[in-house]
């Protein structure tokens, strides 16, 4: 049952809102009114799309809900929410820069290739391409990070922004995570506490994201070619997908925007000599992929066929397989080692401004650095997180389970598939989860995304920019997963 007065959330938000005295606004919220503001917000979501499908629903007929949310906006420091914001575009051309790099890509994969099959393909596949002309790439991109709360010597806190990953393929909730900005202002609005939504920043990455599409498309150069969604089968994020494909529309209404899947690419795709890749026999200028990013994703051997031909071909493909390595774990701790960094940027104050936001990395290689790294993780598991080269979330490996898998594997080859990530520890908040069937109240943790698009051809950059944003909480007990997943939230920023 709820409690009547949201005790931990308000002494944390008048502790970070400067001292306002936001008290009083929140302990007039009685347990009923929670029911009432989470029943309205309920019904503004699915008013304004934020929807998924039933999953497990085994009707004939398609079923919807909401997609799961947070009741109030969560607070992130301003100043994070702006260095973030201005990291992005430097984060987009850092990835792009790296992923035409041969060498330096052959230096950082050399030995999870003998141990990871899935990027060994990805790899075979980004070595075969690379003797075709240099084509045009999309990214869009999404940098997560989470705020690590540092107590210091005088008591107080500070929340500085630790980078998790950088997703470099199928970063999704673009459609859906955009719109629930709306649904947090109304409930401020109800709750009366409308002075607080100048605080939250307006969110245009789908606009923007859509505006990369068209940018590629038109960059392309025939109107008669098509936009390709690559899927999964029986996707539940559809709308999240959809929204998407009507703001290109929205944009420009000629775009014909198709949705595939692998099996349907395998039955009616072909590359021509001039590296031209249609399906059934419409020319395609843009293949924006939301799957392919898990072994999973290619049940037929075949599929790997189709992807090295697209990957061949003159479309510009959203992500390239590049753009994909360059986005992997092995890559992120690479980059985060002394002087590398430097390499690609020449800018002095973004290399620290960018490195402030690692956290600490090693290497798993089997050497000195790696068997110390083992025994780092082995001997302090809590302080680490191990993690494969893999996206989609619920693949990391935690506490106990890292000292098992070291166990295991720490002494041979196979750890060269994983890195070592310290742990990232957010201050938990209380929040109320609002779902489809009811809410709860949850001490929640949140995780920040900042979008990226860009768009070049070798070193000629056609478009870059910083593209919106997607914070999502979770309860404090999950150390893993993501809406998706069904374990965190939607959730919105409230700068302080």
């Amino acid at each position: 049952m709820l409690v009547q007065k949201y005790h931990c959330y308000i002494s944390v938000m008048h502790k970070l809102l400067n001292g306002q005295n936001m008290i009083p606004l929140f302990t007039k919220l009685q347990e009923e009114n929670y029911d009432n503001l989470a029943g309205n917000a309920r019904d503004h979501s699915v008013s304004k799309g934020i929807v998924i499908l039933c999953k497990d629903d085994q009707s004939s007929v398609k079923r919807y809900k909401c997609a799961p949310f947070t009741l109030f906006p969560s607070p992130i420091t301003k100043d994070g929410f702006q260095l973030l914001t201005f990291l992005q575009p430097h984060i987009n051309k850092l990835i792009h820069d790296v992923s035409q790099d041969d060498e330096f890509m052959s230096s950082v994969f050399q030995s999870v290739i003998k141990v990871d099959d899935f990027t060994k393909k990805l790899y075979n596949i980004y070595k075969a391409s690379k003797t075709s002309v240099k084509q045009l790439q999309l990214g869009i991109f999404r940098s997560d990070y989470m705020f690590d709360c540092v107590i210091e010597k005088n008591r107080t806190e500070t929340y500085n922004p630790k980078q998790i990953e950088v997703n470099t393929i199928a970063a999704s909730f673009i459609g859906l995570g955009s719109r629930i900005n709306s649904v947090h202002c109304k409930v401020l609005q109800d709750a009366k506490m409308k002075p607080l939504t100048t605080q939250m920043p307006k969110n245009e990455a789908l606009t923007k994201v859509a505006h990369g599409l068209v940018a590629a498309w038109e960059t392309y150069g025939n109107s008669d070619a098509i936009v390709v969604f690559l899927v999964e089968e029986n996707e539940a994020n559809i709308f999240d997908q959809r929204a998407l494909e009507y703001a290109i529309y929205e944009i420009n209404e000629s775009i014909i925007v198709k949705r595939k899947t692998f099996t349907e690419l395998l039955k009616n795709i072909a590359l021509s000599s001039d590296r031209k890749i249609t399906v059934n026999d419409e020319e395609v200028a843009v293949v924006y992929f939301r799957t392919g990013y898990t072994p999973n994703d290619y049940t037929n051997e075949q599929f790997w066929d189709v992807r090295l031909k697209l990957e061949k071909s003159c479309a510009i493909l959203c992500p390239s397989v590049g753009y994909q390595l360059a986005g992997c774990k092995k890559m992120q701790e690479v980059l985060a080692q002394p002087n590398v960094l430097e390499k690609f940027i020449d800018d002095e104050d973004v290399v620290q401004k960018m490195r402030s936001t690692f956290a600490g990395l090693y290497a798993l290689d089997m050497n000195s650095d790696g068997d110390n790294a083992v025994q780092m993780a082995r001997t302090n598991p809590d302080h680490y997180v191990l993690k494969p080269q893999r996206e989609g979330g619920g693949n990391n490996v935690y506490g106990e389970d890292i000292v098992t898998l070291l166990s295991e594997i720490g002494n041979d080859e196979r750890r060269c598939a994983y890195i070592l990530m310290e742990k990232i520890c957010p201050k938990p908040l209380d929040n109320i989860f609002v779902t489809a069937s009811g809410h709860q109240k949850v001490n929640a943790i949140s995780e920040f995304g900042t979008y990226g698009v860009i768009l070049a051809r070798g070193t000629e950059i056609i478009e870059n920019y910083s593209a919106g944003h997607l914070l999502r909480s979770k309860s404090h007990e999950h150390n893993d997963g993501g809406v998706a997943a069904g374990v965190a939230v939607l959730d919105s920023p409230l700068l302080v």
